[in-house]
C-alpha cells in the first residue's frame, strides 16, 4: 500500500483532482466526506457540536446541522473554528486510521484527500505529498460559480487556510491548476504514473 496525501487551499480543484485520481484507479479517502458524516445526527461530533453552538446551527425543523450556517459564525471568530476543529478533528484523524487499518498489506495506492493534512501533522507519517495551487483570482471565481459564495466569504476562508506557498514548501508534488480540465487531467495521469512507479519500488 502506497499512501499519499492531497491537499491545497479552498477553490484550488483538489477535490476535482482527487476525483480524477479516483478514475485512475486510486482508492480515495475524503476527509470531508467523513467530516460531513461526523455531523449527521447521531454522528461522532454531532452531539459535541451542538452542545458548543446551540441548537441555532440546527435546520429549520430538522435535526440536521445547517452547514452554511455554521461555517458563517466559525469562519468570523477564529476561537470559534479552534472550538469546532478540536471536536470534528479527532474523529476524522481515528476514522482514517481505521480505513488505513482495513487497507494495510493490499497493494492499493491510497490517496488521502484533506485540507489540514499540514495543519493535523499527518504528511509526516504519508509516502508523499501532493499539493494543489491555484492563483487566487481563479479560486475565488471557482467558489462564486460552484459554491455560490461571495468574494468577502471565499477570501475569508482563504485567509483562515494555511497560505499555498507554506503547503508548496513541504510538497513532494506540485500541481498548478490555473489551466484547462484537460490541463488537470494530464496532470493526473503524470501524477498516477509517478505513484505506480513509487508503489511499484516499494
Amino acid at each position: 500500500m502506497l499512501v499519499a496525501g492531497l491537499t491545497g487551499g479552498i477553490g484550488s480543484g483538489k477535490s476535482t483532482f482527487a476525483r480524477m485520481l479516483g478514475e485512475r484507479g486510486a482508492e480515495i479517502i475524503d476527509a470531508d466526506e467523513i467530516g460531513r458524516q461526523a455531523l449527521t445526527p447521531g454522528g461522532p461530533a454531532w452531539g459535541s457540536v451542538v452542545d458548543q453552538f446551540g441548537d441555532e446551527i440546527l435546520a429549520a425543523g430538522s435535526m440536521e446541522v445547517d452547514r452554511k450556517r455554521l461555517a458563517a459564525i466559525v469562519f468570523s471568530d477564529p476561537g470559534k473554528l479552534a472550538a469546532l476543529n478540536a471536536i470534528v478533528h479527532p474523529v476524522i484523524v481515528s476514522t482514517i486510521a481505521d480505513t488505513l487499518e482495513t487497507l494495510r498489506g493490499t497493494d492499493e495506492i491510497v490517496i488521502l484527500d484533506a485540507a489540514l493534512i499540514v495543519e493535523l501533522g499527518l504528511h509526516d507519517g504519508l509516502d508523499l505529498l501532493i499539493v494543489v495551487s491555484s492563483d487566487e483570482t481563479s479560486r475565488v471565481e471557482r467558489l462564486k460559480r460552484d459554491r455560490r459564495m461571495t468574494e468577502s466569504q471565499v477570501l475569508a476562508r482563504i485567509a483562515a487556510q494555511k497560505p499555498q506557498e507554506e503547503l508548496e514548501a513541504v510538497a513532494d508534488v506540485i500541481v498548478k491548476n490555473d489551466g484547462s480540465l484537460e490541463r488537470l487531467e494530464t496532470e493526473a495521469q503524470r501524477v498516477m504514473e509517478l505513484l505506480r512507479e513509487k508503489a511499484s519500488h516499494g
